[in-house]
């Protein structure tokens, strides 16, 4: 069914551009009959008067422009020659694909290869010239246009990668020379990535990656004396984790196991050996507080009203609803944990001592509990105030409007478990080894 409604509408729609396409072959506007019978065959192939036109007009278009491209030719006027030569064969090609074959002499061909090869000679010689003068930007534009015509034309490729790729070539290399390894290392990527093997790309760039590369030997955090020595192992295995987890190909953790106790002097490391030892910087923090509060459960009695409703029957006989609010308890609770954590880091080079990059945390974090509890038909608690029990008093107030019982309803559906403190603690951990982690990451020592 969707297939026969498709080719209805396809039908209709060839129909149309035909009746649009004979007008203007009335009108004497052949290239335009020409593109409406190439629309209409499009949509139906089966549409003989389509076909017909678009080969009659068709063949005018064509004709037409092969003239154009004949004066060119006569007047040695190659350049244009082989644009509109070009243009021509197109337009062919786009006919024949819709089954119409047009007529297209073999004799231009001849003109055209005669034109091309008079265009692109003297091309390729303004391109080498320009080449040779290092005006590498205006050389890529001339051979672009040489590929753009035939690009297999001689080692035109070849010359268009050096006038595209050397002076980023250039660049790359008085980086590597000026210690800006960074910057060579993602030209040179940028290079062997579009032109693989272009001259020593690849190998520069891992010269640049091994010159650029910021070893990194991360040491155990210390910690104040009311800290358990755990939680100082667990930070520092965090921070090597995350840190080796970063996609940065200029951070490279060192495993502290394969460290050489050569190192360190008196317990503490010795900066010119860690230097030689191929570590160029070192990680150290402390961690000097960590304070938990376990907060109480706060229980407080509230007073309420829970609705009643009833029926009786009225004097005339008639069913009807009355409500009755009976006097009632409930209880709400509230409770806060809170956590504050304080610790610093630094990265130290060990070839002069100088702190890269630190930071200090003064971090907290808290979670609140409050909700309510009622062992009756929660649906029908409604919020208030009663000063007795067993008698009405003016005091009393029922707060029966939406926003009271949706605030009651909130406290009965809130969740009654609290974050523990060792959970906000580790929140807090992770919070300052983000940040550690994003100083270290966001560290370049080539931008001083």
């Amino acid at each position: 069914m969707i297939i026969s409604v498709l080719l209805l509408v396809s039908g209709c729609a060839s129909k149309r551009f035909t009746k649009q396409a004979a007008k203007f072959e009335q009108a004497g506007l052949y290239e335009d009959a020409a593109e409406y019978y190439y629309k209409a065959v499009k949509k139906k192939d089966s549409n003989v008067e389509a076909k017909l036109g678009l080969r009659k007009n068709g063949q005018m278009g064509l004709d037409q422009k092969l003239s154009v491209f004949l004066t060119a030719y006569n007047g040695a006027n190659y350049e244009k020659a082989v644009s509109e030569y070009q243009n021509a064969e197109i337009y062919y090609r786009k006919i024949k694909m819709v089954g119409v074959d047009l007529n297209f002499p073999d004799s231009y061909r001849t003109y055209y290869q005669e034109a091309k090869d008079d265009y692109l000679n003297k091309k390729y010689a303004d391109g080498l010239d320009k080449l040779n003068r290092e005006e590498f930007t205006a050389a890529r534009l001339v051979f672009e246009e040489i590929m753009n015509v035939d690009p297999s034309y001689k080692d035109v490729y070849d010359k268009f990668t050096i006038a595209k790729f050397e002076p980023m070539y250039r660049e790359a290399n008085n980086f590597l020379e000026n210690g800006q390894y960074r910057k060579a290392y993602y030209k040179f990527t940028e290079i062997s990535k579009s032109a693989k093997g272009y001259k020593q790309s690849i190998a520069l760039k891992e010269e640049a990656l091994e010159k650029g590369t910021l070893t990194i030997l991360v040491t155990d955090f210390t910690y104040a004396k009311m800290i358990q020595p755990e939680t100082s192992k667990i930070v520092t295995n965090k921070v090597r984790a995350k840190l080796q987890d970063l996609s940065n190909p200029f951070i490279k953790i060192i495993d502290a196991s394969s460290v050489s106790p050569g190192i360190f002097d008196k317990g503490k490391i010795n900066l010119e050996a860690a230097n030689l030892a191929g570590i160029k910087t070192i990680v150290s923090g402390n961690i000097t507080e960590i304070i938990k509060t376990e907060g109480k459960l706060n229980k407080t009695t509230q007073k309420g009203y829970l609705k009643e409703v009833y029926k009786v029957v009225d004097a005339s006989g008639r069913e009807i609803e009355k409500i009755k609010w009976n006097k009632t308890e409930y209880t709400e609770f509230d409770m806060e944990n809170s956590a504050k954590l304080s610790m610093s880091f630094k990265m130290v080079s060990t070839k002069d001592g100088e702190v890269c990059t630190s930071e200090i945390f003064n971090l907290s974090n808290s979670d609140k509990l409050h909700y309510a509890k009622f062992d009756g038909e929660k649906k029908n608690l409604v919020p208030g105030y009663w000063k007795y029990k067993d008698s009405n008093s003016p005091e009393d107030v029922i707060k029966n409007n939406s926003g009271d019982i949706n605030s009651l309803k909130q406290l009965l559906d809130a969740r009654q478990t609290i974050q523990p403190t060792a959970s906000l603690v580790e929140e807090l951990i992770d919070r300052a080894l983000n940040g550690i982690t994003s100083k270290v990451d966001k560290y370049n020592p080539e931008s001083k």
